[in-house]
């Protein structure tokens, strides 16, 4: 079983977030954040987190939030330039704008004469780091890149939630829900959150409680068939794929999702062969570490001709159905058995 002590702390993902962290501790703030990057849970979190510690609830006289396209930027700057009301500062939340998109000169002029009793607070997935706002916003203030965190640091915020929810969990559950290969932060946390009320009676979380109640995509199970081919496990490999199809999902569709992970296979193979590390192919492909490490193992199972024929046979099988030579439920159920049979 894990055990973790501690309080529940949001992964670190550079040298910024331990700035802004501080910050938070200390109540000593930067008068202008950036919080970027494509983990979406963080940006929020840490969004949150300053407001907690900037905004009185309710307070509309000082706090003022603009999205999205045409932002009114001297209205901005006469808000920010008002002393507070009653208030330690006037906090202005500007997300999701089009601000990084063009030269915007005079805000970014604004950012050197921001005042002490002003907080500006920009929340973007994607910034221009060329544009003249995002330079000014790294001289003035505080640029905090939050990025998806590596599957060390992953499972100790996972840990850390269940170990504060007074939860324990065995290894093989906590393997069996990050091979699940959620996408981001905010669906992983979502999942967290049913598991920990499934098992808050009990007191541990085992692999079986995994499997009762967090979702697994269509690609998660066709992943899991692969595996039991790879292992020459024909009736579990053909029972998941009748789960597939009692779960409505269409058969070309399976029959689509079976290329796409043999061409998985074939990719984290071919960059290993390159001398890349599973880091650095995680970062090529897209891939969580987790995946690429899976993906790899499954792929020591082939030789690289292999998987380059299984993809040929794939792409005739879907041909074969967008034709009308085949039905799709015959062409999915004919290349499984033509996976566990060997070519």
């Amino acid at each position: 079983m894990y055990y973790l002590t501690g309080k529940t702390k949001e992964p670190r993902t550079g040298a910024d977030m331990n700035s802004i962290d501080e910050d938070i501790k200390n109540g000593s703030f930067a008068r202008v954040y950036l919080l970027t990057g494509e983990e979406a849970y963080l940006r929020l979190q840490y969004r949150n987190k300053l407001k907690s510690k900037l905004c009185k609830p309710g307070d509309s006289l000082n706090v003022v939030s603009y999205s999205g396209k045409n932002v009114p930027v001297n209205e901005v700057i006469d808000f920010a330039n008002t002393m507070p009301f009653l208030a330690e500062k006037r906090v202005v939340f500007l997300e999701e704008t089009s601000l990084f998109e063009g030269s915007n000169d005079l805000l970014a002029d604004y950012m050197k004469e921001i005042a002490e009793t002003t907080c500006m607070i920009f929340v973007q997935e994607k910034a221009d780091k060329r544009v003249r706002l995002y330079k000014a916003i790294q001289k003035y203030g505080r640029v905090v890149e939050l990025k998806k965190p590596d599957d060390e640091l992953l499972n100790r915020w996972l840990l850390a939630k269940i170990k504060q929810a007074g939860l324990s969990i065995r290894r093989s559950a906590l393997e069996s829900f990050m091979a699940r290969g959620y996408a981001d932060m905010q669906t992983m946390n979502t999942e967290l959150e049913k598991l920990i009320s499934y098992c808050l009676d009990r007191g541990e979380i085992d692999a079986e409680d995994v499997e009762a109640v967090c979702s697994i995509k269509a690609e998660d199970k066709v992943f899991e068939m692969i595996e039991d081919i790879i292992l020459d496990r024909r009736k579990e490999a053909f029972e998941r794929y009748y789960d597939l199809l009692a779960l409505k999902e269409p058969p070309v569709k399976i029959l689509s999702i079976i290329g796409q992970q043999y061409l998985r296979l074939l990719t984290v193979k071919s960059l290993k062969s390159e001398g890349l590390s599973v880091n650095e192919i995680a970062s090529k492909t897209g891939l969580r570490d987790f995946a690429v490490r899976k993906s790899l193992s499954n792929a020591a199972g082939y030789e690289k001709k292999e998987l380059e024929r299984i993809l040929e046979r794939c792409a005739f099988y879907e041909n074969s159905v967008k034709s009308g030579k085949l039905i799709d439920v015959m062409s999915t159920e004919l290349l499984i058995s033509e996976l566990l049979n060997g070519f």
